[in-house]
């Protein structure tokens, strides 16, 4: 059995039983490249929450492992209604790591996106949302580093208000952790973990970081909200982050309030000091532009003038900054006041100009001083701040590690180089290659070992991205307006292959999903190994349950997938359930498949499937030949399970329907044959079948007094 088998395989077997002796896992919602996440029941509290566990054989990845309690142990410190709970974690005797949280319903941000701009007073409501959440993080210590939509999830209330929450602190940053071993597992080596759509110049070039790192992603995050779209986006990733570095953001759409416009420009400011200084200043704001919204509009006002958003001793005492931060008190930038919303001469019309608190600015509205996707020429920095980062830029690596595997987003691996400056958590991100910022993605084809293979022809690495970012994004029209003119070229290259199945399946077209298994099985044609992907199998075992699908999932896992699919095609043939049980002829030819591999045979409910052939098999090619050989099976299985079966009133023997001499003879002994085998299970089971005989009469008894009544 492959390892991606095993793996589903186990993550099934824990629903049904319980951890940490109170939480009973009812069923599996979900499985990522680390993890996997169970609805589970509180047998005490009775109540249903999530829990997330560790693979197995990740735990001991002493780097992953340390990630994951991080995550836990960020997360337990918050206590807010923006934030997903973690009330625990620990270990099984086991080994096996868990956390336990709150169980959500609804969405992840990043779908509410694929629908376009929000109004101005709705983003703003939401954002405010996230900065509470962050703003209350901050307060605690932790900085998240990995804001974006797909980690911000979006539910209702008991009122039925939109509530988002901030999830998946699995790369937070502790600033004031005591233990030095345990600050150091994610930059260890040099690494920082972001992603480059939402990454803040501090994280591009390994600079401190600090609460404005969130308070830049939060920025990017409203101005998605406002646009439809990133500021940024380049089909290549180094190009990316050099354009978070450098490059100002486009305008926002005209009909973005102007006031609301320097929030967002403030925000997302390169330079921290002109940032705002934390993200209850930047949330302040944002409730005194939504205000003066409500008055132009004659909606009612949504935030109270002394909303706060949490208790915070900076409205009593002043202002501070995080445990363990760089930040003054007071800070370097002024603030941004209801005065300074209002000033007719700083708000940004069609044409926005300098905000007067920082140098930072973005271009007016049709100028070209910002590169269009997959342009090449950067502008000049000017007076933007950012001279001294240009000759770094310029010698960033063309070499990337590429950490594709499941669509689940680019992560950037950023191997520091001395920058200038020093982080106790960031600490030893030295190197031995002249300044700049590495970023490295490794070739296709290279493995491990270093050992060079004969590469097929086959997409570039930038356009594998390209596509992964649409699909990352839930745009399958757009992955696929990349993927099939890449196919035109490269017919037989199996990720190309693998993501337009990908693309294909996320439509909801029965067509488009036939198509889309088609796809998978080009993959796997050309590539084989693709079975042993994670992702690859995770993705086709999902296509192959699609009830719709059935007969072509059958035929690919029985023609295709070999061992890999066995999984599926037990699960096929030991359904419980009458009504979902395949035809004879679909389900004999699984049973071959199955029966020819001795440790697939020992998971088939070979019983059941004698007794499904009892009442299946006028559906076989030759209907009383095949009665009499289940009869033959059943009497040597001398089973009692039989018993139910064998006397059920609705067993009855084929008729003759074929033109076939063979089974007309075998129809014609068939009343006598079933007889004789119930009488020798009577012999057999007496207490058992006199029961079931009983409970049969009752049965008919009952019909019969309907039927007199009518």
């Amino acid at each position: 059995m492959s390892e991606p088998a095993k793996q589903v395989e186990e993550l099934e077997a824990l629903i049904g039983t319980t951890i940490a002796e109170r939480y009973r896992i009812d069923a599996l919602l979900g499985v990522g490249g680390m993890g996997a996440v169970f609805r589970a029941h509180h047998l005490l509290l009775k109540r249903d929450v999530a829990v997330k566990v560790l693979h197995r054989e990740l735990v001991a990845n002493e780097d992953i492992s340390r990630r994951f309690d991080r995550e836990a142990q960020s997360a337990a410190r918050l206590d807010h209604p923006n934030v997903i709970p973690v009330t625990e974690f620990g270990s099984t005797d086991s080994g096996m790591k868990y956390m336990v949280m709150q169980l959500l319903e609804g969405q992840e941000l990043s779908y509410m996106l694929t629908e376009g701009p929000l109004d101005p007073m709705r983003a703003i409501e939401l954002e405010v949302q996230i900065l509470r959440g962050l703003e209350h993080a901050h307060n605690k210590g932790v900085i998240h580093r990995d804001l974006k939509p797909e980690n911000v999830f979006v539910t209702t209330d008991h009122e039925d208000e939109e509530v988002l929450k901030l999830v998946d602190f699995g790369i937070a940053k502790i600033v004031d952790e005591d233990d030095e071993d345990d600050a150091k597992p994610l930059t260890r080596m040099g690494l920082i973990f972001g992603t480059p759509h939402y990454m803040s110049p501090e994280q591009a070039t390994g600079s401190i970081i600090d609460q404005r790192t969130d308070v830049y992603s939060a920025g990017v995050l409203l101005y998605q909200m406002l646009a439809g779209r990133v500021p940024f986006d380049h089909e290549d990733p180094v190009s990316l982050v050099r354009m978070q570095v450098t490059v100002e953001p486009p305008p926002l759409p005209p009909q973005v309030p102007p006031q609301l416009v320097n929030v967002v420009q403030r925000m997302m400011a390169k330079e921290k000091d002109v940032r705002y200084q934390d993200a209850r200043s930047a949330r302040k704001d944002l409730q005194a532009v939504h205000s003066m919204l409500c008055a132009e509009t004659g909606v009612p006002m949504r935030f109270a003038s002394e909303d706060t958003g949490v208790v915070d001793p900076r409205d009593i005492y002043g202002s501070g900054g995080v445990p363990g931060s760089t930040l003054s008190a007071s800070g370097s930038a002024p603030v941004f006041t209801q005065s300074t919303l209002d000033s007719s001469n700083q708000g940004l019309s069609t044409s926005p100009t300098m905000v007067p608190v920082g140098t930072s600015n973005f271009p007016a509205v049709g100028t070209s001083n910002y590169p269009a996707v997959g342009t090449t020429g950067y502008p000049s920095v000017g007076q933007s701040g950012h001279g001294s980062l240009q000759a770094m830029l310029a010698s960033i690596p063309r070499k990337w590690l590429y950490a594709g595997g499941g669509f689940i987003g680019l992560l950037i691996l950023i191997a520091l180089l001395p920058l200038g400056g020093s982080d106790e958590d960031e600490a030893d991100a030295g190197g031995e290659q002249g300044g700049g910022l590495g970023l490295v993605v490794a070739e296709r084809g290279e493995d491990e070992g270093g050992e060079d293979e004969v590469e097929k022809p086959g997409a570039s690495k930038e356009t594998l991205i390209s596509i992964d970012q649409a699909l990352t994004s839930k745009n399958e029209d757009d992955a696929l307006d990349v993927i099939r003119p890449a196919l035109d070229q490269f017919p037989e290259d199996p990720q190309l292959l693998w993501r337009e199945g990908k693309a294909l399946s996320m439509k909801r077209a029965r067509s488009s999903r036939l198509t889309a298994l088609e796809r998978y099985g080009d993959a796997l044609d050309h590539d084989p190994s693709l079975i042993e992907n994670p992702d690859f199998y995770a993705e086709l075992y999902t296509l192959l349950r699609n009830r719709s699908l059935e007969e072509q999932a059958i035929n690919l896992a029985v023609q295709k997938l070999g061992p890999g699919g066995h999984k599926f095609l037990l699960e096929l043939v030991n359904v419980d359930d009458p009504k979902k049980t395949l035809s004879w002829i679909d389900r004999h030819r699984v049973l071959n498949v199955l029966g020819e591999d001795e440790d697939a045979s020992k998971l088939v409910d070979w019983n059941l499937n004698l007794a499904r052939d009892l009442y299946q098999s006028d559906e076989a090619p030759k209907p009383c030949i095949a009665f009499s050989d289940t009869l033959n099976s059943v009497l040597a299985a001398h089973d009692v399970y039989f018993v139910e079966h064998l006397f059920n009133d609705k067993l009855e023997p084929p008729e003759f329907k074929t033109n076939d001499a063979e089974d007309g003879e075998a129809c014609a002994l068939l009343e006598d044959k079933l007889d004789n085998v119930r009488k020798l299970y009577i012999a057999s089971f007496p207490d058992e079948t006199a029961e079931y005989a009983k409970s049969n009469k009752k049965r008919s008894t009952k019909k019969s007094s309907k039927k007199k009544k009518k």
